[in-house]
């Protein structure tokens, strides 16, 4: 059919994941509600959010597999859904062990879904346009938690969270059904479809940890995603409680932040091929620098010090700490070719969500006890230090078509 073309595609991908991430990340805009009628300290909420991505974690990999084996609209079917589920039984969850437990079953879903996006984009896509195509898919991420920002604290005041996490899960499962339904993978030649007899996973993993630049991200992406996570978790109640600002502005502020970081995705990507395309480390460093730079502003900004100051700070923050996953990615995958793609970007996400896991903790317990000043500066610290370690150039392997 005509519609079938590779941007149909991607169009189908960008809003199958805008629906997964408006359900990954309602935690952040939705917390002053939660943390209040639960009667938790930021620390046990953070483990919450870990929860949701240790079972991501868990997955990542699995699904990586999986996305290399079988029908790609199967699986995102099946991510979108097992999103959809746990946040509907989410809005009827009276303790917090139950809601932890149903925040980690939403993981299942976000756990799967961006290796069925990067392989995806690899069979749609020829190599000169994946990086702009991966940023784009990625954009999907930030709009979704953008969209659950702006509107999840307004219906949150409206009609209680309850209520605002049953809808999300309405539209989870609308875009299941519209999503899941409608896409196809291309057509590929024998030895990248689905099905394909592929070599054990210990062999794939050797080629990979051969591999040095792919090594050193691996050993990175955890600090990488620290960054990431310390935003979206724990922006809003940092402007709820340390700055006064309104909820409902603060998740307004926080939307400004998530749509930064979607256009971070796509202008990152541009830079790095036109201005770092032999070595893209550097270009990831210098990312990493302004995210050192932009959370040593939070750290330094004083109490009640407005909301602009500390929106603009935000949007610098979300453009770097957030817009490096689309160019990663495409990297990650055409180093190890379209047949294995889903593996490596499951094994890159399994890796990089121990930030994921332990950074929500680490950061809540922070602000807790020494407060939020320390929190951000921890977060500067680790930043800097990415940024020193990847402004060494790593001999890159040649690229795979």
């Amino acid at each position: 059919m005509a519609w079938r073309n590779a941007w149909t595609m991607l169009a189908l991908l960008i809003a199958g994941q805008v629906a997964m991430s408006s359900g990954a990340y309602l935690w952040g805009p939705l917390a002053p509600f939660m943390v209040a009628e639960l009667d938790v300290s930021k620390a046990q909420f953070g483990a919450v959010q870990s929860a949701f991505y240790v079972v991501g974690a868990l997955m990542a990999l699995p699904a990586g597999v999986l996305a290399d084996r079988i029908d790609g609209r199967w699986l995102l079917l099946a991510c979108l859904l097992a999103m959809a589920v746990p946040l509907a039984l989410l809005s009827r969850a009276g303790t917090l062990a139950a809601v932890t437990v149903l925040a980690g079953l939403c993981g299942l879903g976000n756990g799967a879904i961006n290796q069925v996006g990067a392989r995806g984009v690899l069979h749609w896509f020829p190599p000169r346009r994946r990086a702009t195509a991966m940023g784009l898919r990625q954009t999907g991420n930030m709009l979704g938690a953008a969209l659950a920002a702006v509107a999840l604290p307004g219906l949150a005041q409206w009609l209680g969270w309850r209520t605002a996490v049953l809808l999300v899960a309405a539209v989870v499962a609308i875009a299941a059904l519209a999503s899941g339904g409608l896409y196809r993978e291309a057509p590929l030649g024998a030895d990248a479809a689905p099905g394909r007899v592929r070599p054990g996973l210990r062999a794939v993993a050797g080629q990979f940890l051969r591999n040095r630049p792919f090594v050193r991200l691996l050993l990175l992406a955890p600090f990488i995603a620290y960054a990431q996570i310390a935003m979206t978790t724990f922006f809003v109640l940092f402007l709820t409680e340390r700055q006064q600002v309104p909820a409902a502005l603060a998740g307004s502020l926080l939307g400004g932040v998530l749509l930064a970081a979607a256009v971070g995705r796509v202008a990152w990507g541009v830079i790095a091929d036109r201005f770092f395309a032999r070595s893209r480390g550097r270009c990831l460093a210098l990312v990493m620098a302004l995210t050192a730079l932009a959370a040593a502003a939070l750290a330094l900004l004083p109490a009640a010090a407005g909301p602009w100051w500390v929106g603009m700070i935000g949007l610098l923050y979300g453009f770097c700490a957030m817009g490096w996953q689309g160019l990663l990615m495409v990297v990650i995958a055409e180093s190890v070719g379209i047949a294995l793609a889903g593996t490596a970007v499951g094994l890159l996400i399994n890796v990089a969500w121990v930030g994921f896991v332990l950074g929500p903790v680490a950061f809540g317990a922070l602000a807790d006890g020494p407060g939020y000043v320390s929190a951000w500066a921890s977060v500067a610290t680790v930043a800097a230090l990415c940024a020193l370690v990847l402004w060494r150039p790593v001999p890159v392997s040649p690229p795979v078509a």
